[in-house]
């Protein structure tokens, strides 16, 4: 009967171990805290109407510039890895900048405006303001420490910004605006942002 007991316990303590499911893997930890602030600034005048070859396929050139961003924020399972841990934002331009989504790490929300970026529809808005629109993406990056901040008194949650940079997806030159290109980037540097 002691034998019939301690086969009977053992059989309940391994009962009790399969159930508890234990189990040995690796997690794999991302670092969301420190990262690279990126204004990407799209043209959207007329001009990027113009057809081109985008990997043996026909496209506009707004639509090539979307491909390359999505591929660029993603990765793209080859050589491109993607920006998981970066800060992205996105102006875009004709003959006035705007901001279309402030800077981010929700990547997939980022996508989904830039999917509304369309060319211009109205004269009186075409043109390209390269100056203005660098300027304006210059001024978020400026900022972007301050909102930051704002955000991790309500959250809790830090990040450090390691660089700024501005990457503009252009076809054309500047030919309106308040600001040149080269006056715009003066002011990128005297900032500490890389264009």
């Amino acid at each position: 009967t002691n034998l019939l007991l301690m086969v009977g316990g053992g059989v309940l303590a391994l009962l009790i171990v399969a159930l508890a499911r234990p189990q040995m893997g690796r997690e794999r930890v991302k670092d969301v805290s420190r990262g690279v602030a990126i204004q990407m600034v799209i043209d959207r005048s007329s001009s990027m109407s113009a057809e081109m070859d985008y990997r043996m396929t026909r496209l506009d050139r707004l639509e090539a510039v979307k491909r390359v961003f999505e591929e660029f924020v993603t990765g793209n399972g080859e050589n491109l890895q993607g920006r998981p841990n970066d800060l992205i934002g996105m102006v875009a331009f004709a003959r006035y900048a705007d901001t279309m989504a402030p800077l981010t790490l929700g990547h997939g929300a980022l996508l989904r405006f830039l999917d509304q970026v369309e060319i211009v529809s109205r004269r009186s808005e075409d043109g390209t303001a390269i100056g203005d629109a660098l300027a304006l993406a210059a001024a978020r990056l400026r900022t972007a420490e301050e909102d930051l901040a704002e955000t991790a008194a309500d959250t809790g949650e830090s990040y450090e910004i390691k660089s700024k940079v501005i990457i503009l997806l252009t076809d054309g030159q500047n030919n309106y605006g308040q600001r040149t290109p080269e006056q715009a980037a003066r002011l990128a540097a005297d900032w500490g942002i890389k264009v």
